[in-house]
């Protein structure tokens, strides 16, 4: 080493020694040093810029030791000695804190110029910004007592009320002057993440915490949504987004029902405006030359790219966050007579093949017993939210939504991932609504027959039908054999699955996809001189049977399978390149129950067991709301006769 890298080593040596003994020997001048700046000229103690530097070094140190001692306190043996240190640290942070380093932190954040622009250079209000944040953990600021008491001493609330007085003023800062945060590479990833973590523990340790980020004036929620949006990993955009959703929708901590005790929820439209002002000042997005985006647009393209990242834990939240838009814009849109914002963001979601496409694309994960939690909750929440988005909403919308999820190749997805699928809790439940609630938009009038003729193409899904009905074959024969051995087979009519919710899904499901098959192959020659003007007659449309069974055909049938007696074909070709597909139902004696939903497919669900089956409520008009139902008839049973 060089003479002269010696000295500058020395140099620093010394000086970073002198001025961690000054943090606990002179508090109060360390916290003076650090209103000097890396340009400032020297104060009334002979300390510089240089001083600055090194006095601010120290300060971090100290709580960030400290934040890590608080926050992975040892378990071996060295208990004693780690509380002594974290003693020893504490003493010497408060000693700061009472000298005003806090104070000090917050005008670095809100005043301190950067000396570079180097592209791997952080933000100047970075820095100061963090050592705050390692404030608030070593100090534990972020915990209560329960009654919304705030623990410590004086010392500690004091670190906290300042931060929050300061609270506008630095985020105006981050929010006027995004500097590097926009910069699209992993290296400010941490800058895109600060804001949100350090609310999040101010929003643990006080309710008025909300009334700091919930004031017209606050850019709080509008920056996190940025930087959210920046986001090139998806660890960084799913804690981003995990906190502006809980925020939004009031699921943080309990100091929310602090807050609402004396405070009305803000509309949805208000949290609205704050998310559209995060993705369009400045946006990151960008139309072909000639077009302008829309507001919802951007938002959903922002959604899209972050699901392509293919990361299940974000997806789950991108996935979740979406559904808590559209179930919050639709109830503002119902109290407000403002629909809008539900309409626009809505539609824009109907119409996103990429979105859906993205989504889909992480469902194709094996939902097996060796798949991660996570990975089922995807598939699950996909599944949801298409469910909501049709679920009692007018056809046209249905009919928008079955044409962008044939475009993008739902169908084969379940087809690809039903066999795993139906293991899933919650899946057989909502698939079933989904299916159902398509059979019944597909039998009205005002279902496109283009869109009726994409989706008749798209059917049958022999496999997908195969893979639930197999599932609920083995589930009944298994719990038979439990049966047998336990001996106590006697006065047993017929075992239920054991499904964590209810037999009706599974044995449902399948009946439903037969359903969707039935409607969707009607006579279309018979549907278009309804549309003309003749009465609908959908109970006396024929079905499809001479139609022939693989799918997209279309071809009039002209013999049978010689096997099941069910399936109709073309010819020999057709049924040779449809028995991967047939031979599932074919040999497992599934064919006559398949086609017998097939055959009911055309029938509408009457109100009354519409809500049987969950998919309405009763009205004050339904015909059957006020029929006794008779106790000996399953739930099975009812699904079975529809």
């Amino acid at each position: 080493m060089s003479r002269s890298h010696s000295a500058l080593d020395r140099t620093i040596t010394t000086k970073s020694t002198k001025w961690a003994k000054l943090i606990s020997k002179n508090p109060t001048r360390t916290v003076t040093a650090l209103y000097i700046g890396p340009n400032g000229t020297t104060n009334s103690h002979g300390d510089n810029g240089e001083d600055f530097i090194f006095a601010m070094d120290a300060v971090r140190r100290v709580a960030e030791v400290l934040s890590r001692v608080t926050v992975y306190p040892s378990n071996s043996g060295e208990d004693i000695g780690r509380s002594s240190e974290e003693r020893d640290l504490r003493k010497e942070l408060e000693g700061l804190i009472n000298a005003g380093v806090v104070e000090a932190l917050c005008w670095n954040v809100i005043h301190l110029k950067g000396d570079t622009m180097a592209d791997d250079a952080m933000s100047a209000f970075y820095p100061p910004f963090v050592i705050l944040y390692f404030v608030v953990i070593g100090m534990n600021l972020g915990e209560h007592d329960g009654h919304d008491e705030q623990k410590g001493n004086d010392v500690d609330r004091r670190a906290m009320r300042v931060i929050m007085d300061k609270w506008e003023e630095m985020t105006n800062r981050w929010w006027k002057e995004p500097q590097h945060t926009l910069k699209q590479d992993a290296t400010h990833e941490p800058e895109r993440l600060l804001v949100s973590r350090l609310m999040g523990y101010l929003l643990l340790g006080n309710s008025s915490m909300y009334s700091e980020i919930l004031q017209p004036s606050s850019h709080t929620l509008s920056l996190i949504t940025r930087h959210w949006a920046h986001c090139t990993s998806a660890s960084i955009a799913r804690l981003n987004l995990s906190i502006l959703r809980s925020v939004i929708f009031f699921k943080f901590s309990q100091n929310v029902q602090e807050y609402l005790k004396d405070h009305d929820k803000p509309s949805m439209a208000f949290f609205l405006e704050a998310i559209y002002t995060g993705i369009n000042n400045p946006s990151i997005v960008s139309a072909p030359f000639g077009e302008t985006q829309t507001s919802p647009q951007k938002l959903i393209q922002i959604m899209s790219s972050h699901l392509a990242l293919g990361d299940a834990s974000y997806a789950a939240e991108d996935l979740g966050f979406c559904h808590d838009l559209y179930i919050g814009l639709r109830e503002y849109a119902a109290s407000s007579s403002d629909s809008s914002d539900f309409n626009d963001f809505t539609d824009t979601l109907r119409n996103s093949e990429t979105y859906w496409r993205n989504a889909l694309a992480l469902m194709q994960v094996k939902n097996s017993d060796n798949s991660t939690r996570t990975e089922k909750e995807v598939s699950v929440a996909v599944l949801n939210l298409a469910l909501k988005l049709i679920l009692q909403q007018p056809v046209h919308e249905v009919a928008q939504l079955a044409r962008t999820w044939v475009t993008v190749g739902l169908f084969n997805v379940l087809d690809d991932t039903m066999e795993e699928l139906v293991k899933v809790p919650g899946a057989t439940r909502l698939l079933t609504f989904f299916y159902t609630t398509i059979k019944e938009s597909c039998l009205s009038s005002a279902f496109p027959l283009d869109v009726l003729q994409l989706l008749k193409n798209d059917f049958p899904r022999q496999r997908a039908v195969g893979a639930v009905m197999r599932y609920e074959s083995e589930q009944i024969n298994n719990q038979q054999k439990q049966l047998l051995a336990t001996g106590v087979e006697d006065n047993v009519e017929e075992p239920e699955l054991p499904d964590a919710e209810d037999p009706i899904w599974i044995n449902g499901l399948w009946q439903a996809m037969g359903w969707v098959e039935g409607v969707c192959h009607r006579d279309l020659h018979g549907r278009e001189q309804a549309k003309k003007g003749a009465e609908e007659q959908t109970s006396e449309v024929e079905i499809s049977s001479i139609l022939c069974a693989r799918r997209s055909c279309g071809k009039k049938a002209v013999s049978k399978c010689s096997s099941c007696k069910e399936f109709w074909y073309c010819g020999v070709e057709c049924q040779k390149l449809d028995w991967k597909e047939h031979k599932i139902i074919c040999k497992n004696n599934f064919a006559a129950p398949y086609m017998q939903t097939i055959r009911v497919g055309t029938k509408k669900l009457t109100g009354g067991n519409a809500a049987k089956l969950g998919l309405i409520g009763l009205g004050p008009n339904d015909s059957d709301s006020n029929t006794s139902e008779n106790n000996t008839v399953t739930a099975v049973d009812r699904l079975k006769g529809l």
